[in-house]
């Protein structure tokens, strides 16, 4: 009994002695603001200084940061008491204009654990990265691209896409989008964009309010300001389905089923500046509902396409013909066009037929 309690006793005195012993880190800053630097300055550095409040050595036992561009250089000799120790924290700006805010993790050998140190700048871009980055120049917005892309859009349901942009000028830029279509809302963030600083136009479709199927194609303008007499031209392009995921196996059983009698029109030769030439070909509903055509088109403009009816009973058909123009052909040594076919055909709601042919 009396060695059981000596060692209990033992046992306390050591805790309370491993207590009493314990470092402890005290950071005299935390945070770094780099301000606006231009990028061709290179890596640029700040120091953050770990002072040992502790009555016992401690170390640094490591530091990651959050990304690559940073990097954290620190000693893991022990720092006695009352002495400071200096983890120097560099970041590369190299092909990163705008703000930008990053992290490094630091692991004590004493309290605190876990530490964050926090860097943030501004970064002011060279005109090769500009260029690279942001190819599309309106002044001194500089546009990522021309181009939103929202790939398929089903109808019941919405898309969203963003486009980035960057204020390479020494003033604020407050950007404004113009000429939306009725389907699409935008947001801009921030509205009001410091110099060398980025923005992002956020954009959401809604399917339900385009009243076409198949690839949709319309555009915007982006402005640096209200004022400005000038805008940039930015193409919008969905492609618009219908959701068939809530037909029961029933219902798709006895859905419509499209089959065109070809999948390719062959004109093998045509003479540049002829007559223009008509051939057709057949759609055909093989299954047990009416077959509904949303959309027939041809977005080469020497070929356009017409279909008597966009109904088609089930064990029907319907002609489609096709004429070409040769006098809308331009330059092009081959002529390579898609027809596309939209449909209420679960299993082939989208169907192409090529019109192809060489060009004297």
């Amino acid at each position: 009994m009396r060695i059981s309690k000596f060692l209990t006793l033992a046992a306390l005195l050591g805790s309370a002695l491993t207590v009493s012993a314990k470092g402890q880190g005290v950071w005299l800053e935390q945070k770094h603001d780099f301000g606006a630097f231009d990028e061709s300055l290179g890596t640029v550095y700040c120091d953050f200084r770990l002072v040992n409040a502790g009555d016992e050595p401690i170390a640094i036992i490591g530091a990651r940061a959050n990304c690559g561009c940073t990097r954290p250089e620190y000693s893991k000799a022990p720092i006695a008491p009352g002495d400071t120790a200096v983890i120097r924290v560099g970041f590369d700006p190299s092909g990163r204009p705008g703000r930008f805010g990053k992290y490094v993790n630091v692991d004590l050998d004493c309290a605190p654990k876990r530490s964050q140190l926090t860097i943030q700048g501004t970064v002011i871009g060279t005109s090769n990265t500009l260029k690279s980055r942001f190819p599309v120049s309106l002044g001194p917005m500089k546009l990522r691209s021309k181009v939103i892309a929202y790939g398929e859009v089903l109808k019941g349901h919405t898309a969203g896409q963003f486009l980035e942009g960057y204020n390479a000028s020494a003033d604020t830029l407050r950007p404004v989008v113009g000429n939306l279509p009725s389907y699409i809302k935008v947001l801009v963030e921030p509205t009001v964009v410091p110099p060398g600083d980025r923005f992002v136009i956020s954009t959401i479709l809604n399917a339900d309010k385009i009243d076409d199927w198949g690839v949709v194609t319309d555009s915007m303008t982006v402005a640096p300001s209200a004022a400005s007499p000038e805008k940039v031209t930015v193409e919008t392009v969905a492609i618009i389905g219908e959701d068939f995921s809530t037909l029961t196996q029933k219902q798709r059983e006895e859905a419509p089923r499209l089959d065109a009698d070809v999948t390719a029109i062959d004109l093998k030769q045509i003479q540049r500046g002829s007559a223009p030439i008509t051939r057709s070909f057949t759609i055909a509903n093989k299954g047990k509902s009416p077959l509904i055509i949303r959309r027939i088109s041809c977005p080469d403009k020497a070929v356009s396409v017409k279909l008597k009816t966009m109904e088609i009973k089930p064990g029907k058909s319907a002609k489609a013909e096709v004429t070409v123009n040769p006098a809308l052909l331009g330059d092009s040594k081959l002529l390579n066009a898609r027809i596309n076919i939209v449909a209420n055909d679960p299993d082939h709601p989208s169907t192409m037929v090529r019109v192809v042919a060489e060009v004297k």
